[in-house]
């Protein structure tokens, strides 16, 4: 936490579902399915969308949460200063969507609309987290189109200095499900195409003027034993179970930090 709040005292991050998972592990010091009994319930496996947590009301599409040496705990107050974080605090505004597709509602971009950074200030990082939705429900020549367009408006928000983190997508694993009445495009190769396209097209647009980094939390899943990869088969969100969430934290502030 020292050095997130010398180095990062406020970041932006854009995901779904799977990082409203990392802040419930951040935000209770991983106590939010921090125990052996806790680790075999389906919340910790994989739903946790009916679940009370107090730290944050996961069903926001825009959350502010303040964190020190105790934990996290959501910005409530509408007359709060957004714009300057507490002292001895690091802050992460979170925009949850569904990747660029058009499951979005409202669409992604509507965040934008009126300024980010003008009504939170500018993040010292900026996480996006894409795969997920967008290759489970759209198709690759839509997906380019809404990417361009989060281009310009990453240009427009983000000074050099503020650093691109990617998040990849889950991991993915064998079988595709087209179960209604959502029906996913999901497979392994499939999934690693998009994570592929997206590093290198971030990479290849901001990597002149930006530090552009990679948290690819699909590899940290591929290197698992056989048995721990084909869980992902029992659950259609394909959400890491909370262990394996904590392990992703972990690579992601040994990164930044070290």
């Amino acid at each position: 936490m020292q050095c997130l709040k010398q180095q990062y005292p406020l970041m932006h991050w854009y995901g779904d579902s799977n990082l409203r998972r990392v802040l419930k592990k951040l935000t209770t010091r991983g106590a939010w399915c921090g125990t052996s009994d806790e680790h075999q319930t389906r919340t910790c496996i994989c739903e946790d969308y009916k679940e009370e947590f107090t730290p944050f009301n996961a069903t926001y599409r825009e959350l502010i949460i303040d964190f020190d040496e105790s934990g996290g705990q959501m910005v409530s107050n509408k007359d709060a200063d957004f714009l300057h974080v507490p002292d001895n605090h690091t802050r992460i505004y979170y925009h949850k969507w569904e990747g660029l597709s058009s499951k979005n509602k409202p669409a992604w971009q509507t965040p934008f609309e009126e300024s980010v950074t003008s009504r939170f200030g500018v993040p010292s990082v900026a996480m996006i987290s894409l795969t997920n939705w967008d290759a489970a429900f759209d198709t690759r020549a839509h997906f380019a189109l809404e990417l361009e367009r989060l281009f310009g408006i990453v240009r427009q928000e983000y000074p050099p200095t503020t650093e691109l983190i990617i998040r990849t997508g889950q991991y993915f694993c064998c079988r595709s499900d087209y179960d209604p009445p959502d029906t996913r495009a999901y497979s392994r190769l499939r999934n690693a195409y998009f994570d592929q396209y997206v590093v290198a097209a971030f990479q290849e647009q901001f990597g002149h003027t930006h530090k552009v980094r990679v948290w690819n939390v699909a590899s940290i899943s591929e290197h698992r034993p056989w048995s721990y990869r084909n869980e992902t088969t029992e659950c259609n969100s394909n959400h890491a179970r909370s262990e394996l969430v904590e392990i992703e934290n972990q690579v992601l502030f040994n990164a930044m930090c070290n």
